[in-house]
């Protein structure tokens, strides 16, 4: 049998006036209320036998997508995701949540059904998926990643300020062995964050510029890493270490890689900071329980979340608009992991 608006007002306990007001977008209901109406007529399957609702359903949720395998990557998404959902809510929206694989990427049915008003991809996406997700025209938000190939609006971490900062940090603490720890092909925010300590060497006459790779060379670590990180597989991060000179000071690309580097330097008998000092990017909640805590970058992850949510809601009620890039600065936290 056909779902009717007294199914849904006999489940909900309320008159079928109600129903009718929330499920026409008219006013004489609360937002809950209507929030839970419209939540109601769509798990009962209303939504989808009167499509004429469906616009008005949609204007009600935002669907939040994001990598599988960075569920796993430590506290910093977990933050982002906390004032995505917070900062939705308080704007009267909720929250759809879609993990997915890049590899293999299935379309969410709210948004096949155009249930979302808004999408918000939090971390990476190819370009292809990319691509797939802004055909049916639905507004997208990037959250810590920024698209070269497609115009899109981003909310994004200073990532080249924020390398130039923590290695010109090290170099007025006396340091002039300085490495670059990261997999630069996991991220273009571990790319800018290296641009930005190169920068700093150039700045600092440690290198002559950007041709001058011998330095960079010899005391950085740059490929084929993030996988051992991921896997928290140390012994492959001790070979890594031994394959070549240590510098005095190596700055990571995040507080997960420095953690797992602090692991291998204490297995190859080395003390951080004595023997050798180690960086971080982003101030994770372990950052600061490391042995020793961890010298790294303040990411503004809170407001991140904040930014983007209402970055997609501007876009939802004006269409004539240029995407955007806003940059989020950050700030050093200064702990015992460099002398």
């Amino acid at each position: 049998m056909k779902v009717t608006m007294r199914d849904i007002a006999e489940k909900l306990n309320i008159s079928i006036n109600a129903v009718s007001i929330a499920l026409n977008d008219k006013p004489g209901v609360s937002d809950q209320m209507r929030l839970l109406i419209l939540r109601t007529a769509d798990e009962m399957g209303y939504i989808n036998e009167k499509r004429k609702y469906l616009s008005v359903f949609s204007r009600s949720n935002i669907c939040i997508m994001m990598q599988s395998y960075y569920a796993d990557a430590g506290h910093f998404y977990s933050i982002v995701l906390k004032s995505i959902v917070e900062e939705a809510k308080i704007l009267g929206y909720s929250s759809i949540m879609h993990y997915f694989e890049d590899a293999n990427m299935d379309i969410p049915e709210c948004i096949l059904e155009r249930k979302v008003a808004g999408i918000l991809i939090v971390g990476k996406i190819s370009s292809g998926n990319l691509k797939t997700l802004k055909n049916p025209g639905i507004p997208i938000v990037l959250v810590d990643f920024t698209s070269l190939y497609d115009a899109c609006d981003c909310i994004l971490t200073h990532n080249k300020q924020g390398g130039y900062m923590i290695t010109n940090y090290v170099i007025q603490k006396g340091y002039k062995k300085i490495g670059f720890f990261g997999d630069l092909n996991y991220s273009l925010s571990f790319q800018d964050r290296f641009i930005g300590y190169k920068e700093a060497l150039i700045h600092h006459h440690l290198i002559n510029g950007y041709c001058d790779e011998q330095y960079i060379h010899k005391y950085s670590f740059l490929e084929n890493i993030e996988k051992y990180i991921l896997h928290h597989q140390i012994d492959c991060i001790v070979s890594l270490l031994q394959s070549k000179e240590l510098p005095e000071v190596l700055i990571c690309a995040n507080d997960s890689n420095a953690f797992i580097v602090i692991q291998a330097l204490t297995k190859l008998g080395l003390k951080v900071p004595d023997d050798i000092g180690v960086t971080g990017f982003d101030d994770i909640p372990l950052a600061q329980k490391m042995i020793p805590p961890l010298t790294t970058l303040q990411v503004q992850k809170e407001s991140m979340g904040k930014e983007a949510v209402h970055r997609l809601v501007d876009r939802i009620q004006r269409k004539d608009y240029i995407p955007t890039t806003e940059l989020l600065s950050v700030h050093i936290i200064e702990r015992l992991s460099v002398k």
